[in-house]
């Protein structure tokens, strides 16, 4: 089961996200910028310097951030004999309620809006989607970051 993106294996999509911003940046540094007017050059090479790191940061935290869903977590901590931490940050804001439905893959109940995602082997909690290109799920625990790294990449490529 991967807990986040940055875990093998690898996917060749991932790996070229993490080639291809340094090298756009480095493209911009050396060949956009010195035919820029010093004035327009200092200014825009700040703006998409800014925009590469926040992208950069906003897909850092994507990959780290775990999106499993809750009650599959509090399911495999009592199956390793731990007590359930129900003040993690997947936890918070969760109400244990009969919204549930049986994943058969993970042998728990989960939420009904969460899905078992077959690249990570595990159900995901409010699944959206999962990207290749950070080799990760994206779900109601790290949506906020992923939508600020969509949003800085599309600012930096604009």
């Amino acid at each position: 089961m991967r807990r986040n993106g940055f875990e093998k294996p690898f996917n060749p999509m991932q790996v070229g996200t993490w080639a291809l911003l340094p090298l756009l940046l480095l493209q911009f540094l050396f060949f956009a910028s010195p035919i820029l007017p010093i004035a327009a050059s200092i200014p825009c090479t700040i703006a998409i310097f800014a925009c590469g790191f926040s992208a950069a940061y906003y897909a850092y935290w994507v990959c780290i951030t775990d999106p499993i869903d809750w009650r599959l977590q509090r399911h495999l901590k009592e199956q390793e004999g731990a007590s359930c931490d129900h003040d993690s940050n997947a936890n918070r804001g969760c109400v244990d309620d009969n919204d549930t439905k049986f994943c058969w893959v993970c042998s728990t109940d989960v939420h009904q809006l969460s899905m078992h995602c077959k690249f990570c082997n595990k159900c995901v909690g409010t699944f959206d989607h999962h990207c290749h290109w950070l080799n990760t799920c994206v779900g109601k625990a790290n949506y906020d970051y992923f939508v600020r790294a969509v949003g800085s990449t599309l600012s930096l490529v604009v």
